[in-house]
């Protein structure tokens, strides 16, 4: 009787495992569950921050030292591989044809290489590192732009300078879409994003929270699984007492 019931409570307790999960669409009502109770940054404006103004995704362009952006978010810091505090990505104000490519309103964060220039083009990448590990990143990603490719990590090795494990990896997300991975606890330190093919990237309406369980309730069906294994390790433990008597 006591092995079937731990038989049970094997299997009840496995059904409540929570898993990551990876978002890319462009459906409002999903980009707003992912939001909610989230950090939200537009871009709009950033503390000693100067977005430069461009009209085209035109690369080699030299850049303000006033655009980057460094860690002017709080609990964010932002490079392009490279050193951190150097390498760094920019705030770009776009103007013209392509003002309509950013979500709210005109300001976006895109790469730099290592001389300073615009990058919109084949290898352009951005790194992102939470001195306090958060469970969810997201944004929009431009749509004249390119693909990309969305890993989680559990740190970043150079700004931690600590082994660096891959959690999540979102091999291919679209342009244009709102997209982000999703941890079911708060285990994201570093997160990578990767230009795939020729055309570049940038962000808009970043997206970062901390502890899921800090702001949202367990769902129904969750809460009545977790009360049948609790309920089950009692008759369980009630059991072994009568035998052990």
């Amino acid at each position: 009787m006591i092995r079937n019931i731990t038989i049970c409570l094997m299997s009840v307790a496995s059904c409540v495992v929570l898993h990551a999960e990876t978002i890319d669409t462009s459906n409002a009502v999903a980009v707003a569950a992912f939001r909610a109770g989230a950090t939200g940054v537009d871009f709009e404006s950033i503390a000693g921050v100067t977005p430069q103004a461009i009209n085209s995704y035109h690369s080699g362009d030299a850049i303000s030292p006033s655009a980057f952006v460094f860690d002017q978010v709080s609990g964010v810091q932002f490079s392009v591989g490279g050193m951190p505090g150097t390498n760094s990505p920019a705030l770009f104000q776009l103007t013209g044809a392509i003002a309509g490519d950013a979500k709210s309103p005109t300001a976006v964060l895109g790469p730099v290489d290592f001389s300073f220039q615009t990058n919109f083009q084949g290898g352009a990448m951005m790194e992102i590192f939470f001195p306090e590990k958060v469970s969810k990143v997201g944004f929009w990603l431009n749509p004249s732009l390119g693909d990309v490719k969305l890993i989680a990590a559990d740190t970043n090795f150079a700004f931690s300078h600590l082994p660096e494990t891959n959690l999540e990896t979102l091999d291919r997300a679209h342009a244009g879409n709102f997209v982000g991975i999703e941890r079911p606890t708060a285990d994201i330190g570093g997160f990578k994003i990767i230009g795939l093919g020729q055309a570049g990237f940038t962000i808009d309406n970043f997206t970062y929270a901390g502890d899921p369980g800090a702001s949202t309730a367990p769902e129904p069906a969750t809460s009545l699984l977790m009360g049948s294994v609790l309920a089950s390790i009692g008759l369980l433990r009630r059991l072994r007492r009568q035998r052990s008597n």
